[in-house]
């Protein structure tokens, strides 16, 4: 430690002297108490290699600690913040400790001074915040989910040393260059966490921008890092597992590269509230050099940079292996994941969507419980239309339009029907749909087999100028959020095949084997339809709310696996064959829910084994998203505790795999066109969660299989802070839809 006596060389070093600021403040030296001042560095820790605890050394102590203001927060709630760092010839020496430390201020532009010290003698009760003052603090040792960082309510100015400091060039930056492995890279942000670190220019985006209540964030990598050298398409970060990734033979190093840029100190820069991170799409390559605090939040240690984000548009995403239409004798499959699609009618079947809802509460489903208002209710109309139509546009210009489209994440809704008086050009908006918002089930008298927000999707697509679709979907697919599967059919190119009593499938007693007791909706004679279970006990007895044993319920699934059966028609709209499409979404979260999301696979694997074992020659494709990864990527290596004495691989598709009679269409892909082999970014990686298997009769008649990358990749709506989409009507999902074309020959 250091006297504060010894600390203040930068101010006036005797008793009456006077130092002017570069603003013009005078500070009177004063009669210092003999207090000690800590350096950041020792506030923060020392991390060495390996070290896996990161809480401070000091934590809950209160200290002095002597800094520059190289940086105000705001975030878009209005709280406030600022970082202290340094002087670069005053810290501890330490380069495995940071030198720099967050002040969270809440709604305040000031902080107290201390009864009885220099500052409060020169400014009185309050110091007002201001970037290039050189303060001494005092303060308690906190932390916020994991953020070594000081309070607004216990922190007190006790001097201010020195003013009009240019903060960047009294301090030591540091140009962010992350070691590849994830755990060494994790070292490296929290050993310079609180600090400033700059992002140079060239830097390349490896994943559209999100957007969060928090704000917004962007992830990159530097322009001369080993991805980004890779030639076009291949030049981005993918998961270890893909041939693509840079890391040969490493499993999981995280690609610790890739760095996470937020606006923060953009927000507080501009002086609103209102301010986003730049809408940033994959490839764009950044061309002005930006700086800013490391601040650690929701896992990600993010580089709040000052100033928003200059950048260069690089190659298209969309135009990496995009989807063909059909050719003579084909027929196209697509799934897409519509990302929860609520419109804005108050559901009578359902307590979840409005203020004054009593809630949904199902004792089979507690992780879906829901207190209304539901976040996925539209705040306007006019919000639900414009996103419908960019989707529309999507499958027609995109996917160009496939005869049939798989869809997840739509509402569990059906209480309207099509306006007897709508066409494709009578502009009735929100009236294309009648809709008996009093009457519930069996007595409502709009409830028509088709969920409403698919129904209207329809009418979009048309309206767009594409093709008819009716949709089609059984309720009892949803989880009790009301989400659910559903499909999309152009009667033209498709239809639904009739089902009896005693079909092995859609009738009263399906033939699907699996070790426990099926739900009652099994019994439902209906196509589409929807087919559950009991988990097995011994996996009942495992769960718990979180983590790898967490489950959804005590059912296999919280959103019951859907099946259709098809007929596809010729050129000539002749049945030309069958075709069954089983539409799935299971549980989030790779890395948990991992016995659950196993079950899942494995249930689905025994209604393909139950298509086959009465039809070898069926034609089977399921498809959805899926929420883990295909073989051989994995959220846990080989040898890897999973929990207890469970090690990894996890392999929760090996149901899949091994007993369903299916191959998976990734491998297709992974063969065909490896740089375009992924339908989702997340931590600004490429990976698959939506996938497509097929039953072997119809992978001789597969001629291409593709995600069509135009969401992914694309910057998310940022509707809440004022912005409109800015490229039209990509990203307005956060998958990316798959397509498939089969030879009808």
């Amino acid at each position: 430690m250091q006297s504060l006596r010894r600390r203040v060389r930068f101010a006036a070093a005797a008793a009456g002297a006077v130092i002017i600021g570069a603003a013009g403040f005078v500070f009177a030296s004063q009669a210092y108490a003999d207090i000690d001042i800590v350096n950041i560095g020792e506030v923060q820790g020392s991390i060495a290699d390996g070290d896996t605890d990161f809480t401070s050394p000091l934590a809950g102590q209160t200290v002095y600690v002597q800094g520059v203001v190289t940086q105000e927060t705001l975030d878009p709630s209005g709280n406030k913040g600022f970082f202290l760092q340094e002087r670069a010839d005053a810290t501890d020496g330490d380069p495995n400790s940071s030198d720099g430390i967050f002040v969270f201020n809440n709604k305040y532009s000031t902080v107290r001074t201390l009864n009885g010290s220099p500052a409060q003698t020169e400014l009185g009760a309050n110091w007002t915040v201001q970037v290039g003052d050189e303060i001494v603090v005092r303060a308690v040792v906190g932390t916020y989910f994991g953020n070594i960082q000081f309070s607004g309510g216990s922190t007190y100015v006790y001097d201010v040393v020195e003013t009009g400091l240019d903060p960047l060039a009294a301090i030591a930056t540091v140009e962010v260059d992350a070691p590849d492995d994830a755990k060494a890279s994790t070292e490296y942000y929290r050993r310079h966490l609180g600090m400033q670190m700059t992002v140079p220019a060239d830097s390349v985006v490896t994943a559209g921008r999100d957007v969060f209540s928090s704000g917004g964030e962007v992830w990159a990598m530097r322009g001369d890092s080993a991805a980004a050298q890779q030639d076009d398409y291949a030049a981005r970060a993918y998961r270890d597992a893909h041939p693509l990734d840079t890391a040969e033979g490493a499993f999981d190093d995280g690609n610790g590269y890739l760095f996470v840029m937020g606006d923060l100190g953009i927000r507080a820069t501009e002086g609103t509230t209102e301010s986003i991170i730049a809408p940033a799409k994959t490839y764009d390559v950044i061309t002005e050099a930006n700086t800013g605090g490391v601040y650690l939040s929701f896992a990600k240690y993010a580089i709040q940079v000052a100033n928003d984000l200059a950048l260069e548009g690089g190659l298209e995403p969309a135009e990496n292996e995009p989807v063909e239409p059909v050719g003579r004798n084909e027929a196209a499959i697509g799934s897409y994941n519509i990302e929860n699609l609520y419109d804005v009618r108050d559901n009578p079947n359902s307590e979840c969507d409005f203020e004054g809802d009593t809630g949904c509460v199902d004792a089979e489903d507690p992780e879906g419980n829901v207190n209304p208002p539901f976040d996925y209710v539209p705040s306007a109309y006019e919000e639900y239309q414009a996103r419908m139509e960019r989707e529309a546009a999507q499958i027609v210009d995109d996917l160009h339009s496939p005869a049939i489209l798989m869809t997840q994440e739509g509402e569990a809704q059906d209480v309207c029907t099509v306006n007897p008086e709508w066409t494709k050009r009578s502009d009735l908006g929100e009236d294309r749909l009648v809709c008996d918002l009093v009457n519930t089930g069996d007595a409502n008298e709009y409830s028509d087999g088709a969920p409403d927000s698919l129904q209207e999707l329809a009418l979009l697509i048309a309206e767009y100028g594409g093709p008819t679709y009716q949709a089609a979907g059984d309720l009892d697919s949803a989880d009790t959020r009301g989400i659910m599967t559903g499909f999309l059919y152009r009667p033209k190119l498709a239809g639904l095949s009739n089902v009896k009593a005693w079909d092995p499938i859609f009738g009263e007693s399906p033939e699907v084997e699996y070790a426990t007791e099926a739900d009652e909706i099994n019994a439902d004679v209906e196509n589409p339809k929807a087919l559950n279970a009991a988990l097995p006990q011994e996996v009942i007895d495992q769960c718990t709310n979180s983590g790898v044993y967490a489950c959804n319920g005590f059912d296999v699934f919280s959103r019951p696996t859907q099946v259709a059966k098809f007929y596809l028609k010729d050129k000539h709209g002749h049945k030309a064959d069958e075709i069954y499409l089983i539409n799935n979404h299971f549980s989030s979260s790779p890395n948990t829910r991992v016995l659950h999301r196993t079950e899942q696979a494995n249930y689905l694997a025994a209604v393909a084994a139950a298509i086959l074992d009465e039809d070898r020659r069926a034609n089977v494709l399921a498809g959805g998203d899926l929420n883990v990864f295909p073989r051989p990527d994995d959220p846990f290596a080989e040898g890897q505790t999973i929990a207890g004495d469970w090690v990894g691989p996890s392999d929760q598709l090996a149901g899949l795999y091994e007993d369903s009679g299916l191959s998976s269409l990734y491998d297709f892909m992974l063969e065909d066109h490896p740089e375009a082999a992924y339908s989702y970014t997340y931590l600004g990686q490429a990976q698959t969660l939506d996938q497509m298997w097929v039953s072997p009769h119809l992978l001789r008649e597969v001629e291409s299989a593709v995600s069509a990358h135009v969401n992914s990749d694309y910057p998310a709506d940022a509707y809440e802070f004022g912005e409109e989409p800015a490229y039209g009507n990509y990203g307005v999902s956060d998958h990316d839809p798959e397509v498939v074309t089969i030879d009808l020959r």
